[in-house]
């Protein structure tokens, strides 16, 4: 045994010492043969006991680990000519099996690239197709849309037409009404008129009679002023006619003003609604397309849309 060692270096068997319970057993050893010394640090003879103690189990570790190091540098070089002859093996058959395969690999190869051909082949068709389909519903719908727009402007016009000739129609009845309202108004407060003046032509007359010498001139007086009155009466019945005509004409164009003004904004409000209504198909038609250029079904994707602009899928929505 060496003495700065608690084992037998001359003894140490790696193979042994690593294998199953014996460095357990070892350890065990080494610690019992530790406990026979009773440790004394109050002699100078005692501290070097316990330090000499403490170096030989260094020692001891020492050794077991070289010996452990020895066989693991071994067994790596054993190791290593192991995974070279493998390597070796591995490549020379690979090629030999590639160089065997080689044949079948060509037909397999050519076999899918006429299967890759056949695929893409369908698939160019079948994309055709429902290009050809997309593009006559398309044609379909644009036609039905053009033929709805023709018979709802036609509708459009003819409505119009029709309000337009019965405002005409009423127009010139309410005109026609005012005017001879105006005259029959003119024509009874001229009578009144001049009733009022032969009345009183006939009571300057009676006066002119029962006073003889004043006769004359009072008669002639009278008459100015009877004709002066009348013809006083009928120009303010004229101008009192003509006033209220006027006035009801200035109403008629008021109301014409009135009525152009709000076709006007109904025709404003009806361009606004088609303008959002074609941006809003453009938008749409946008998504469509997109969707439908990652592959998606023409009628899911259409589905697809329709859901969101509706507000049927939360969280999602378009931007118009």
């Amino acid at each position: 045994m060496d003495g700065s060692s608690l084992i037998p270096l001359e003894t140490i068997n790696a193979i042994e010492v690593f294998k199953g319970p014996n460095l357990d057993e070892l350890l065990a050893k080494i610690r019992q043969e530790t406990a026979t010394i009773v440790p004394d640090v109050s002699t100078a003879g005692g501290r070097k006991e316990i330090a000499s103690l403490a170096y030989k189990v260094a020692r001891s570790k020492t050794t077991i680990d070289e010996a452990g190091k020895s066989l693991v540098a071994e067994w790596k070089k054993q190791a290593g000519e192991v995974d070279a002859a493998r390597k070796k093996a591995r490549d020379y058959l690979d090629a030999l099996k590639d160089e065997i395969r080689a044949p079948l690999d060509a037909w397999e190869a050519e076999q899918a690239r006429i299967e890759q051909e056949k695929r893409e082949a369908e698939e160019r068709a079948k994309a055709e197709a429902e290009a050809a389909a997309r593009a006559e519903l398309e044609r379909r719908e644009a036609e039905i849309r053009a033929r709805e727009e023709a018979i709802a402007k036609a509708e459009a016009e003819a409505r119009a037409k029709a309000e337009a000739e019965q405002a005409e129609r009423d127009r010139i009845a309410r005109e026609e009404q005012l005017r001879k309202e105006a005259e029959e108004k003119a024509k009874r407060e001229a009578a009144e008129a001049i009733a009022r003046a032969e009345a009183e032509a006939a009571q300057a007359k009676e006066a002119a009679r029962l006073a003889a010498e004043q006769a004359e001139r009072e008669k002639a007086e009278a008459a100015e002023r009877a004709e002066r009155e009348k013809q006083e009466a009928i120009a303010r019945a004229e101008l009192k006619a003509k006033q209220e005509a006027e006035e009801k004409e200035r109403v008629r164009l008021a109301e014409e003003a009135k009525k152009a003004a709000e076709a006007a904004r109904i025709k404003a409000e009806e361009d606004r609604r088609a303008a959002d209504r074609e941006h809003r198909k453009q938008v749409n038609n946008a998504a469509l397309a997109a969707l439908t250029d990652e592959g998606i079904d023409a009628e899911i994707a259409k589905r697809v849309i329709t859901l969101i602009a509706s507000g049927s899928v939360p969280h999602v929505s378009i931007k118009y």
